[in-house]
């Protein structure tokens, strides 16, 4: 199985016989705010499984299958027959918005209810807190993604402080980009950023992805208000850069998946009766 995403992993190709390889079918899991729903799909949108996510807006596959997922304003790891094995909640965690498990078995956790990011271990004690600023003074500070980094930093998508920031672990920010309400910040392999702009709770429309490096400067756009009626985005939440260099956005309010090329190109659009309002999602090919 092959992931790309949340959870980038090879397990390599299954034989079959003597010396034949099986053919991967690219399967996606989306978190799904409106279903209610995690949800794994085929590229033409055949619903293969679900679980209750109760308008989670995170997934993480797992190495041995399971899923990390927020249901609620809880974490929950489930297997594939939907089984909990593993579950934090109040009052570790407040409202819980987003969770990663990292390779050390501890799970960093953005809790909206005290608008920190935690660090747990498998006993569910705290190991690292940050608290994340309101300088904005919004009425209802909130956070989307936070994803933890190879260098040990912390990547956090402050979305009512229009920033992401990126905090080391003796809690400094070492980067911050600016721009409206950022969902899901991820670091590429060449070292860029690649970060989704939505809207809401104060914060300006943006509606975009953009590609920075380290210096903030913006190396590739896609959406926007000034973009080609064909790149408008419909406040985009999750994506995926893949290997060729492509892009699969959900976009969110439209209820669909968009795959497109460097050069801006729709290559896909990916529908399912069982998605209506995708957040973060896992491609992998099985």
């Amino acid at each position: 199985m092959r992931t790309r995403g949340l959870a980038a992993f090879t397990a390599g190709w299954l034989a079959l016989g003597a010396g034949a390889a099986a053919i991967a079918e690219t399967h996606i899991y989306v978190a799904d705010h409106e279903t209610r729903k995690v949800i794994k799909i085929k590229e033409d949108g055949t619903l293969l499984w679900d679980a209750t996510n109760n308008n989670g807006h995170d997934v993480q596959l797992l190495p041995d299958g399971h899923l990390l997922i927020i249901n609620g304003q809880t974490v929950q790891e489930i297997a594939p027959d939907k089984s909990v094995v593993w579950e934090v909640g109040k009052p570790v965690v407040d409202v819980a918005e987003s969770a990663q498990r990292l390779a050390n078995g501890n799970t960093v956790i953005a809790d909206n209810g005290r608008h920190r990011v935690i660090e747990i271990n498998p006993k569910k004690e705290i190991v690292w807190e940050y608290d994340v600023a309101n300088t904005n003074k919004r009425p209802t500070p909130t956070m989307r993604q936070v994803r933890r980094l190879p260098n040990g930093n912390t990547l956090i998508c402050a979305s009512t402080e229009d920033k992401v920031l990126e905090v080391s672990p003796d809690k400094q920010v070492v980067w911050s980009y600016a721009l409206p309400f950022p969902y899901l910040a991820t670091r590429l392999e060449n070292g860029h950023t690649l970060i989704s702009s939505g809207a809401g709770y104060g914060s300006e429309a943006g509606y975009f992805l953009v590609e920075v490096d380290g210096k903030g400067e913006v190396v590739w756009k896609y959406g926007g208000k000034d973009s080609p009626a064909d790149q408008h985005l419909n406040w985009p939440s999750g994506f995926v850069r893949k290997a060729n260099g492509n892009t699969i956005i959900s976009i969110a309010q439209d209820g669909v998946l968009r795959e497109v090329s460097p050069d801006k190109k729709t290559v896909r659009t990916v529908r399912s009766p069982a998605m209506k309002h995708p957040c973060t999602l896992v491609v992998v090919d099985e």
